[in-house]
């Protein structure tokens, strides 16, 4: 895509037509993937006459679905470092964005579940994903000034049009060695992709946790989910106060990774209500160290980036981040199913054995810790960009005129 040079970026615009183009197939193809012609189901011999109609609709819905999302993410978060040049104005804005994105995770989950989903009718699914689109839109409509190119951004572009910045790009598969080759930048990811997997699995795994360890219904997930959504917005504050003042991104993203880990311990041991609330409450305060300096971290690895090659192209690296969120829905479920698989859990039954009970607890506790674990020391050991070392490409992008 940044090959494209489109009429509208002589009016120095370049991310945001990208984004409303995107924004509204994405919603749309969200409800698309529910829309499984009715009579493919309705019984089990009737499924199992069309189960490979099922698959093929899910699979082409879903990459359909996927391809819109990501290009209406890649554009939203590669406005990032261009709109937010300065490291704090980047960990004040994540601040805000830390509460609000940890706030829409938490009740896109408990909502569509209260009020419209019944797990064994197809029709609550459809009702869910039009109330999620409608609300999906609204929202939108409200951050679009927000993700416009404002005059600075585009300046910016002019200055690096100018510059001669933007005139070659590299074909695909040589930016993609480059990208792999990279190795702070694959630092990133890997650490990225270890604490986005810790902290789906424990949404995905939230049904499991109140129906067969805590042996509660389904509303006991509001407390589960609601006592990490209270200690991410309680510790975000502390979280911005400790940035600034320690203003070290290496460093707080490894401390936020060591206390996501120590989190995980008791949950492969505790069975009551109060003590899983009291672990979801310090993970989401793990968490919300996390989301809220993976923004800045990644920024700080652009404009080293940028400083190495001379060029401003991250869309190219998001556009590889973004693959790795979609690896991590991948490893989820894999981890899931072989959990299952290999402790006897039965579907749908209304007690499992207590092997199939450590199962769930393996894909909901002892796999993210040995991930989160394993991503945190590699982090550590092998991410070089020191608070010395992002001042002075700070300097370089300002001689350059990148940033």
């Amino acid at each position: 895509m940044e090959k494209i040079h489109m009429p509208w970026e002589k009016k120095g615009l370049k991310r945001f037509p990208w984004i409303i183009i995107g924004v509204v197939p994405w919603l749309i193809s969200f409800l698309f993937i529910y829309l499984v012609p009715t009579d493919w189901y309705g019984s089990t011999s009737v499924v199992q006459a069309h189960q490979f109609q099922i698959f093929a609709w899910y699979v082409v819905t879903l990459c359909i679905y996927d391809t819109c999302f990501t290009l209406y993410d890649v554009n939203i978060i590669s406005l990032y470092p261009d709109k937010f040049t300065d490291i704090k104005e980047r960990r004040t804005v994540q601040g805000f964005g830390t509460i609000l994105g940890i706030t829409g995770l938490v009740l896109a989950f408990i909502i569509p579940s209260l009020l419209f989903i019944d797990t064994f009718v197809a029709e609550t699914y459809i009702q869910a994903a039009t109330f999620s689109i409608v609300v999906g839109l609204a929202l939108f409509l409200l951050v679009i000034p927000g993700v416009r190119e404002n005059r600075k951004v585009k300046e910016l572009y002019a200055k690096r049009k100018e510059a001669g910045e933007e005139q070659e790009v590299e074909p695909f598969f040589k930016s993609t060695g480059r990208v792999l080759r990279d190795r702070t930048f694959m630092i990133k990811v890997i650490f990225f992709f270890g604490y986005q997997v810790g902290g789906i699995m424990i949404q995905t795994s939230a049904l499991y946790i109140s129906t067969y360890i805590l042996g509660m219904s389904n509303e006991a997930i509001i407390y589960l989910l609601g006592a990490m959504l209270l200690g991410a917005l309680i510790s975000t504050p502390i979280w911005t106060f400790f940035a600034h003042k320690i203003n070290n991104n290496r460093k707080m993203s490894i401390v936020a990774g060591i206390l996501l880990f120590l989190t995980f311990l008791p949950m492969i041991f505790i069975w009551e209500l109060i003590p899983w609330m009291i672990a979801l409450f310090f993970f989401g305060i793990g968490i919300g160290g996390h989301w809220y300096v993976d923004p800045p971290t990644m920024g700080d690895v652009l404009d080293d980036v940028a400083v190495r090659t001379g060029k401003s192209q991250q869309a190219i690296y998001y556009g590889f981040q973004s693959f790795f969120i979609k690896f991590g829905q991948t490893f989820i479920s894999i981890t899931i199913a072989l959990s299952h698989i290999m402790t006897g859990y039965v579907e749908g039954a209304p007690k499992q054995s207590p092997f199939a009970v450590f199962g769930i607890r393996i894909h909901t506790a002892i796999v993210p810790a040995f991930l989160v674990l394993i991503t945190v020391l590699l982090f550590w050991k092998y991410y070089d960009l020191t608070p010395d070392k992002v001042a002075k490409n700070k300097e370089k992008l300002a001689e350059m005129e990148l940033r």
